[in-house]
């Protein structure tokens, strides 16, 4: 199991308060409150590199959240380091690792944290979404836990517009009536593909 190392966790969540200003909107304020009441797979669209720290803290005073990233970020200079010490779980794109799947499966059911996933997998442009990777409904299957999907308007760029984000209710995949098969996992990352499609739908609808 992978160490997870939080010491810039403060830091980070200062610059990006400071310089990105994020705020929320929630897609039923009603259930607000619901919102990672409990260890929870948050589910996030993917635009650029400040999307995790932006869904960290924006969402921090709820409980920590851990960001998947790929794991040859963490080998680059500088923003490695900044990975290795944010509390970033290392996930293998290039080929088969199922660590990244243990490790947060012990953030979510032993620590009692929450871990955030992008399972486009890959930068888009604003507002165009790319396809769902499984390993979103894979974890969220495997854990059992809550999911809350966050759509951030981006790409975000420091000392550009503030950082804005629409966020899920809390909710559950539906159980696997015929166990967690190839077919299950592709309905249910479908399933979380057009939710994201309507999240984004909705805060257009409310910002415009």
């Amino acid at each position: 199991v992978t160490k997870i190392d939080t010491k810039l966790h403060p830091l980070t969540s200062f610059l990006v308060r400071l310089l990105l200003r994020p705020k929320l909107w929630y897609e039923d304020p009603s259930r607000e409150k619901e919102v990672l009441g409990e260890p929870s797979l948050v589910v996030c669209n993917h635009t650029g590199h400040l999307d995790g720290p932006i869904v960290t803290t924006a969402l921090r005073g709820k409980g920590a959240i851990h960001n998947l990233a790929a794991k040859d970020r963490f080998e680059q200079r500088g923003f490695g380091f900044f990975l290795r010490h944010s509390g970033c779980i290392p996930i293998d794109r290039e080929k088969p690792d199922s660590s990244w799947v243990h490790d947060s499966i012990k953030v979510l059911k032993e620590d009692k944290e929450c871990v955030a996933i992008f399972p486009e997998g890959r930068h888009g442009s604003h507002r165009e979404q790319l396809p769902f990777q499984p390993g979103a409904a894979l974890l969220a299957s495997l854990a059992g836990v809550p999911v809350v999907m966050v759509y951030v308007d981006g790409p975000v760029r420091i000392f550009g517009k503030r950082a804005r984000l629409m966020v899920s209710a809390p909710f559950r995949l539906e159980h696997p009536s015929q166990g967690l098969n190839s077919e299950y996992i592709l309905a249910q990352t479908q399933m979380l593909q057009d939710r994201m499609k309507l999240l984004m739908e909705e805060f257009i609808r409310r910002t415009t």
